[in-house]
């Protein structure tokens, strides 16, 4: 089968197309002279035996359209028996030497393809490699390292929640029982056991002036009735306090009561004790307190821009709160989400929601069964822990780009090479043999270029050693005859 190359439009001649498979429909050939490619194509289903069959009569049909009216077949003449030797010579040397690279157009087999996937390549394949070698543990290190954070957070937080609000509570407990004892040794006096005011006021009247925050302190007798006051006021009815009916009633040793005060109208905190002749309670020492003087340390204490502590007293009325309007109405925070997990958890870091955001919280009671709260949020107790996951991930995308650096410069010193050789490697099997291997590696890749230099040497010595047998065969022919002559495809 003979093909016009249509570049430089030298002739040539495929010999054995290497029995192509007739699964592809398409064949790659290469010019030897020039380099020009070209591709067949054939119908799906078709041999390729058949396609070439079909083009060598549509090319003999073109021809005989280009000459004219076809002419009668000369009659055979018989050759001279020189010209017959020459042909039988020349047919031998044709079949038994390979055809020149430079002289013969030859099927070339599928190139490989260009265009590859990210990953395909080699490039691709070590960056990946790189990646998880480098990533994989440091993303293992990053997850456990993130739980262990988690889990030694809420460990410090759990254990300073708990030192805070069993400060707050012991700070209440120590308050209440300074007031208690003051009360309690007043009672014990004789002056305050007379029951008659002109011995009890000047000493009521020298408790205020010693603790200022007492802005009241009376007596009462078995009938709650007032006996003596510390600030000179009209006596008045106690009979319905609760506090009263517990000391004297109930005959219990001490009571308090947190209510709005007659006196001022702002929520106060009460204490009575018992006074005694003898083993019969014969009426109750108390005083008035504005709860300001408890709920400072409550009402003040912060931290962060969320957190705040709180104080209920036994029936859950708020004794002090960063929140004055909660203290003056005396809201009951009995159901409070923090209060309310506390009497099913019981003490420890409390999670919960408040107005639709996450909160942490603690509670402590006191020996006075009231309740001290904390809370904060919970974005703001946990802030390191967000600040450690954004740490982490800036790392993690810091190497994953570094690792990406690396094994692209990595790969890009051992690719180069190898292009080199498979760009050599594909010329010379086109019949380049003068192509130049400039490889000089000291590796495994300069290796396989030394021994692609040997292949091309001992190829190009095959080559001389054919070209000057067929030149001798062709010389016992003819004198006249060429090697072009004897060889050169019509």
């Amino acid at each position: 089968m003979n093909i016009r190359c249509a570049q430089c439009g030298k002739e040539f001649k495929i010999v054995d197309p290497k029995k192509p498979s007739d699964a592809r429909d398409t064949l790659a050939f290469k010019c030897s002279a020039c380099g020009h490619k070209e591709t067949l194509s054939k119908e799906p289903g078709q041999s390729w035996a058949a396609y070439f069959v079909g083009r060598a009569l549509s090319q003999g049909a073109a021809q005989e359209e280009a000459h004219g009216e076809k002419k009668a077949p000369a009659p055979p003449q018989k050759a001279p028996l020189s010209v017959k030797k020459a042909e039988i010579a020349a047919d031998t040397a044709r079949k038994d030497l390979s055809p020149l690279p430079s002289q013969e157009r030859e099927l070339l087999p599928e190139e490989t393809p260009r265009r590859r996937s990210v990953f395909s390549g080699l490039t691709g394949k070590v960056a990946l490699f790189m990646l998880l070698a480098s990533l994989v543990p440091l993303a293992i290190y990053a997850v456990v390292v993130h739980f262990a954070t988690i889990e030694r957070m809420e460990a410090e937080t759990d254990h300073t929640g708990r030192q805070i609000v069993a400060g707050l509570a012991a700070q209440v407990d120590e308050w209440v029982d300074k007031n208690l004892r003051i009360l309690q040794a007043a009672a014990d006096l004789e002056a305050m056991r007379t029951m008659t005011p002109p011995g009890q006021e000047p000493l009521l009247r020298a408790i205020q002036a010693n603790y200022p925050w007492k802005y009241l302190v009376f007596t009462v007798d078995e009938g709650g009735r007032n006996i003596a006051r510390s600030d000179g006021k009209p006596l008045t009815d106690y009979s319905d306090r609760q506090y009263y009916q517990d000391v004297v009633r109930e005959k219990k040793p001490y009571s308090w009561q947190t209510l709005i005060g007659r006196t001022t109208g702002k929520p106060a905190l009460i204490l009575a004790v018992p006074i005694k002749q003898g083993e019969r309670v014969v009426g109750a020492l108390c005083s008035a307190m504005h709860v300001d003087a408890i709920s400072d340390q409550i009402a003040k204490w912060r931290k962060g821009k969320s957190g705040l502590a709180f104080l209920v007293d036994q029936t859950g009325k708020v004794v002090a709160h960063q929140d004055a309007a909660l203290t003056r109405s005396e809201k009951n925070l009995s159901g409070h989400p923090l209060i309310a997990r506390f009497k099913t958890e019981g003490p420890g870091m409390i999670r919960f929601q408040e107005n639709g955001a996450e909160k942490v919280g603690f509670v402590q009671t006191t020996r006075w069964n009231w309740k001290v709260a904390i809370q904060q949020d919970e974005d703001e107790v946990f802030a390191l822990i967000r600040e450690a996951m954004i740490f982490a991930a800036v790392l993690f995308a810091a190497t994953i780009a570094l690792v990406l650096i690396v094994a692209v410069l990595s790969s890009r010193a051992i690719v180069r090479p190898i292009r080199q050789l498979t760009e050599a490697a594909e010329r010379i099997s086109t019949g380049d043999l003068e192509v130049r291997i400039a490889v000089g590696s000291k590796n495994e890749i300069g290796e396989l270029a030394a021994a692609i230099g040997r292949m091309q040497e001992s190829i190009r010595i095959a080559i001389d050693r054919m070209k000057r047998t067929r030149g001798k065969t062709l010389g016992l022919i003819s004198p006249q005859a060429s090697v072009a002559e004897a060889v050169e495809p019509l």
